[in-house]
């Protein structure tokens, strides 16, 4: 789906395109497919704006209307227009997406309810690696590595925290390859295998494999599906167990959507002083408020003698693909920044550059989003309603998913058989560190209103398989689900 940007008249398109003829035997209108994909790839042309017909700009630029279809033909071909009978054609960036690993064979057209991602914005992604090739020659001659971040983004991340009421400086930021990377960082410093750490169930399933690697020991809470965290259990839990480290994610939980208010918040760190037990507070789903906005980080509320320790992402709020988390800290992070040695130099400078401008310009972009997903959680609701009947979702106020509980406790069956029936579904299961929640499964909300809805369609099929409503084909070998990708 392209969002139109408006559209460019023949003369000025031309001014654009500049000398843009082939000095060789490049055929004239392959070289000015090639100049009109530049004008968008490089963002003088916005994605969405609408191209003058053929002849017009065939005239403006003095060639044959033929060189001009070649050319529109060219950019169709290759996914950079999308044209419809009697309306303008209007640029866009291809959208199909090449096969990865975790796509092969049949993978590739699985409707994809495993992941709660977001797609780019992609004109903000675009002028963001403009953004970074203007900024880049500055650095060219250095040596490319900053452990601790590039300043002009850690600045952009410390002022973002400031203006949500917790004032914060550049040299309290350490940027990471995104909030799983940051995880572990925290964990290889904090945390000795057979170290018991809290943390709310269901919970994200990387916050799982990261314990698991680091041999932690998981302690849990549950959430209640109004009411959220019951901090007087979490608060006895403490002082009965004595973690190393808890571990929360206040901010439209992953998967339930809640959020703590901020009584909660004061009292998280009232704990923390308390029992001097770090809270590590994951707040990659902050921006993204669908009913309410997020109080002020938790860490604003912490009292002396506590220690919050505040992980963020681009991921969910701008886009997976840059890779760019964070952590803050009330001190400096060079504990963490000298952890991370073993793994990797530093981040990238390009996306770190990429990402500064994103997050910079997030009121640019946010507010569609947050609309795009409001529209999405709708449609998902009333496909669960219709497709799930008796199953009910958590009614949380933001995030990227919903956390179903079905009428029965057959979620594994289930995704076995959405497999089969072409979507790729994560049952309960992975969003608990003992297992359990198999009357539970996540249905994110990001994939586009059709999709979404149809996806959801077949999951009610494929859980009336598994009661044996429907008759069921499944491969006898279905139930062993293969580890997929779960974000």
């Amino acid at each position: 789906m392209v969002t139109p940007t408006g559209v460019i008249g023949a003369a000025a398109l031309a001014r654009h395109l500049g000398a843009w003829r082939p000095a060789g035997p490049q055929p004239s209108y392959r070289a000015l497919a090639d100049a009109l994909r530049v004008l968008v790839l490089d963002g003088r042309v916005p994605v969405g704006t609408g191209l003058p017909s053929e002849r017009t700009l065939a005239a403006a630029l003095d060639v044959s209307r033929t060189t001009v279809a070649g050319a529109y033909a060219a950019l169709r071909e290759s996914g950079h227009l999308l044209s419809r009978q009697g309306a303008r054609s209007v640029l866009r960036l291809p959208v199909q997406v090449p096969a990865e690993p975790v796509d092969l064979g049949a993978e590739g057209d699985m409707i994809k309810l495993n992941i709660a991602a977001p797609a780019a914005p992609v004109q903000i992604v675009h002028d963001g690696y403009r953004h970074a090739l203007e900024c880049a020659p500055g650095y060219l001659t250095g040596s490319g590595l900053y452990p601790n971040g590039l300043r002009a983004l850690t600045e952009t991340i410390a002022d973002r925290y400031t203006e949500r009421g917790l004032p914060t400086t550049a040299d309290q930021i350490l940027v990471t390859s995104g909030a799983q990377h940051a995880l572990r960082l925290v964990l290889d410093i904090r945390v000795s295998p057979g170290d018991r750490v809290l943390l709310e169930q269901p919970t994200h399933h990387g916050t799982i494999l990261a314990l698991a690697r680091h041999r932690a020991r998981a302690v849990t809470i549950g959430l209640h599906p109004e009411h959220g965290w019951d901090l007087d259990q979490l608060e006895s839990t403490v002082r009965l167990q004595r973690p190393a480290l808890i571990f929360v994610i206040p901010d439209f939980h992953n998967p339930t959507g809640l959020l703590l208010d901020e009584a909660g918040r004061i009292r998280l760190g009232e704990i923390s002083a308390r029992y001097r037990v770090p809270v590590v507070v994951d707040e990659t789903m902050v921006e993204l408020g669908l009913d309410v906005a997020a109080p002020p980080p938790v860490a604003a509320f912490a009292p002396r003698g506590a220690e919050i320790i505040t992980l963020g992402s681009a991921s969910k709020t701008v886009w997976p693909g840059l890779r760019v988390g964070w952590i803050r800290v009330d001190g400096r992070p060079d504990t963490y920044a000298l952890a991370r040695y073993e793994s990797d130099l530093g981040g990238a400078v390009f996306e770190q550059f990429a990402a500064q401008y994103a997050l910079s310009h997030l009121d640019d972009f946010l507010p569609a989003r947050r609309d795009a997903l409001r529209l999405q959680r709708a449609v998902a609701l009333e496909a669960v309603d219709e497709h799930l009947p008796g199953a009910v979702p958590v009614r949380g106020v933001g995030g990227l998913c919903l956390w179903v509980c079905l009428p029965r406790p057959v979620a594994t069956a289930t995704a076995a058989a959405a497999a089969e029936l072409g979507v790729r579904l994560i049952p309960g299961g992975s969003f608990g560190p003992h297992g359990g929640f198999d009357s539970h499964l996540r249905i994110p909300y990001t994939l586009d209103p059709e999709t979404l809805a149809a996806g959801i369609d077949l999951v009610g099929q494929a859980y009336r398989r598994a009661i044996g409503d429907e008759p069921c084909t499944r491969p006898a070998d279905a139930q062993a689900l293969p580890d997929r990708l779960v974000v």
